[in-house]
């Protein structure tokens, strides 16, 4: 069975967030959450200004399958968004990586499913292409390798090249189809543009590095998604060029699909996916 853990991988003291409480959307407990198991331990990585609530359902296909699993809380999350703002892509790579770390270590080196949603989809590729031999599968879900045009691409873009201050960009709700989901989803409710700038630069430097991945590839988008079109399900299937791609469109599922309509069929399809796994 999943359980939270009450500290946050930066080493700050984490607790229930309140529906209200400054600096954030929503309401929850944006601690790590693990579950207990054997090898292959899976990884799960969340978004960016989120929390591993958008991954949860990761951990508990594991859980089902008796299969360890870590989401980690990444570096300047959690807490507030000033603290997003103090960090980048390579502070989100480190959370990654000790994480990735630690599950590999601990499970006698026995190579790792690794898992990310938007902002961890860039994380779990890099992993992939760091260590190879530490990565047995990758699950890419609404990969954020490219993302939706004129905004933010462009806007982001156009940002980096102006090289302005940094601010912070007000959010108002989370990319959910479902009410009660979007109501309570628990994110950051500003995204700082430096960090997001930072994210952006990621993601066009991995895309020429899809080839390099060799590890079989499981890659799910929604169609309603209006922050990375579901055209990138298709564009990274055909840049992994030296991996086994499955592909999984959720006709009815906006960005966070973890928590999404359809939250219940694509668990049932990660875990059809991954059974062939345990069978050892």
């Amino acid at each position: 069975m999943a359980s939270s853990a009450g500290k946050a991988e930066s080493g700050v003291r984490t607790g229930r967030v309140q529906a209200g409480t400054a600096g954030w959307l929503g309401a929850g407990d944006p601690s790590t959450r693990v579950s207990e198991g054997k090898a292959p331990a899976l990884l799960a990585l969340h978004g960016f200004g989120g929390t591993p609530v958008e991954v949860e359902l990761l951990v508990e296909v594991a859980g089902r399958l008796g299969l360890a699993a870590r989401a980690p809380l990444l570096p300047g999350h959690g807490t507030h968004p000033r603290d997003l703002g103090r960090t980048r892509y390579r502070d989100w790579l480190r959370g990654a990586e000790d994480a990735l770390s630690e599950l590999f270590t601990a499970h006698g080196e026995a190579p790792v499913i690794v898992c990310g949603l938007s902002m961890g989809s860039l994380l779990a590729l890099e992993l992939s292409l760091r260590y190879p031999e530490r990565v047995a599968r990758l699950v890419l879900l609404a990969n954020a390798l490219w993302l939706r045009s004129p905004f933010p691409e462009r806007a982001l873009a156009f940002a980096d090249r102006l090289g302005l201050p940094d601010f912070q960009v007000p959010k108002q709700a989370s990319d959910l189809g479902d009410p009660a989901a979007r109501r309570t989803h628990l994110t950051y409710a500003a995204q700082p543009l430096h960090a997001a700038i930072s994210l952006h630069r990621a993601a066009k430097a991995l895309r020429p590095r899809l080839s390099e991945v060799t590890c079989p590839t499981f890659i799910v988008h929604g169609a309603r998604d209006r922050l990375c079109p579901v055209a990138n399900a298709d564009r990274a299937a055909r840049g992994l060029t030296s991996a086994e791609v499955e592909v999984l469109i959720l006709p009815r599922s906006h960005h966070i699909l973890t928590r999404d309509v359809e939250r219940s069929e694509l668990a049932e399809r990660l875990t059809a996916s991954l059974r062939p796994l345990t069978a050892h």
